[in-house]
């Protein structure tokens, strides 16, 4: 009894943020395949976790809790090895916004992936930026606020050595024009 009224609150309260991370992601704009492939391992892994509390409901059936566990671990997993495919696919913009020293911007047999101290959400972002996609689209696919895309950029910006998106933009063109 006492794992009964343990669990009912706490799955009506799941139930009703699964209804909203749902809700949230399942109608990306702008979406592209890295997106919606996240978006769908994101709502599994999620799901996994929800359904714990529930396991622990039902009973003592260790075998279905784990594997409910490992699926959303290799969930999580999927997801990180996705990003770092992204990333890997992505080389040549990513080579083209991050290697502004003069030395490896000429050199096109030096093909190095460059962050410039950049995180993965600036690299992300800066991607992004690079698609023509508006703060808010950004914001809304990588599920974070305007602010802190629009704080992203200014970090970008700034390590980059650039003064604002226009330039930024411009810089990139510049360099794909050239090739």
């Amino acid at each position: 009894m006492a794992r009964l009224l343990f669990t009912i609150p706490i799955s009506v309260a799941i139930i009703i943020f699964l209804f909203i991370f749902y809700n949230r992601i399942s109608n990306p704009r702008n979406a592209n395949a890295f997106i919606l492939r996240r978006n769908k391992l994101s709502m599994i892994s999620v799901g996994c976790i929800a359904l714990l509390p529930i396991c622990t409901a039902i009973g003592d059936y260790q075998w279905f809790t784990f594997s409910v566990m490992n699926m959303a671990f290799f969930a999580i997993t999927a997801i990180e090895i996705d990003r770092y495919l992204f990333f890997i696919e992505n080389n040549t913009r990513m080579y083209e916004v991050f290697a502004f020293q003069k030395k490896q911007r000429d050199s096109t047999v030096q093909r190095k992936i460059i962050y410039e101290d950049l995180t993965r959400r600036e690299i992300e972002v800066a991607l992004s930026i690079l698609s023509n996609l508006s703060y808010k689209n950004i914001a809304k696919d990588l599920s974070i606020a305007e602010s802190t895309v629009s704080k992203h950029a200014s970090n970008i910006f700034k390590k980059t050595g650039v003064k604002n998106r226009r330039e930024f933009l411009k810089r990139f063109r510049k360099r794909k024009q050239i090739k």
